[in-house]
């Protein structure tokens, strides 16, 4: 991978949205606690490739599906207005939508793609499983058909890198996104078929998607009630990345792990 000039100029975090969930139905012994998970966008500001996302977050077409829409907040109850969407938080931040040429997809859940439909003319860069779930998956797979951009988008599999990374050892498919080593992806399958993080290598961030909804959850996998397992598209594989991820961050405490639910905070860092 080339080295030298700095490539990421700024990261923004944005929540977009979010949900709630009483963690003590989602966890054996845990104590009574309604916790809110905010729906992660990251702008990643490229020098060469300009604006990207990493996800979009929720919006409001989370409640225009009829009865899935119905079943999906009563069981997972959100709060999304157009004030929330990530293409308001650009424009607030004089950043214009039009810039986004590249939108980077960790997997296919509405809390990820509902924000996909605002923008136009872009590269949607991910796993083929994760591109394949958006274009064929239904409401059983958490893809919902109007969060799915239908023109003006072209879509792109990473395909795996065959050199060394640091997550040799740990993970088995690593993706160099851009050629250049600016950005790599790296399969954190479980949650979901081919869920895709992304290493940001100048900053030390790792953004983990929802290979756990949170830092302080990841010790409490192995006490997750039956029905949050039946979320999860291989709770073995899951359970089993977070234990990696885990032993890599014990391993590289310089890096900073991400999880998308657990991100609460509105943050910019940049060099």
């Amino acid at each position: 991978m080339e080295t030298g000039k700095k490539k990421i100029n700024k990261i923004r975090l944005y929540s977009c949205g979010y949900c709630v969930n009483q963690l003590s139905h989602v966890f054996r012994s845990y104590q009574k606690e309604i916790r809110k998970f905010p729906a992660l966008s990251v702008l990643i500001e490229h020098d060469t490739y300009g604006n990207i996302l990493y996800d979009t977050g929720y919006s409001p077409l989370i409640y225009q599906n009829g009865i899935v829409s119905k079943i999906y907040n009563t069981l997972n109850r959100t709060y999304v207005n157009e004030n929330d969407t990530i293409i308001t938080k650009l424009k607030y931040d004089n950043i214009d939508p039009g810039s986004i040429n590249t939108i980077i997809l960790s997997h296919a859940h509405p809390d990820h793609i509902a924000g996909l439909v605002y923008f136009q003319d872009y590269e949607l860069i991910s796993t083929a499983g994760v591109l394949n779930s958006l274009l064929t998956g239904n409401a059983f797979d958490l893809v919902f058909k109007n969060m799915v951009p239908r023109q003006g988008v072209n879509y792109r599999a990473v395909k795996p890198y065959s050199g060394s990374t640091i997550f040799d050892g740990y993970f088995k498919k690593v993706y160099d996104i851009f050629g250049d080593g600016s950005l790599i992806g790296i399969d954190l399958s479980g949650h979901a078929d081919g869920q895709m993080g992304l290493w940001i290598p100048e900053y030390s961030l790792l953004l983990a998607a929802d290979a756990c909804w949170g830092k302080d959850l990841t010790k409490w996998v192995s006490k997750m009630r039956f029905i949050p397992k039946l979320i999860q598209d291989d709770y073995r594989k899951y359970a089993q990345c977070i234990r990696t991820l885990e032993r890599f961050s014990r391993k590289h405490p310089e890096i900073k792990i991400i999880y998308s639910h657990g991100a609460a905070e509105e943050k910019t860092y940049e060099q």
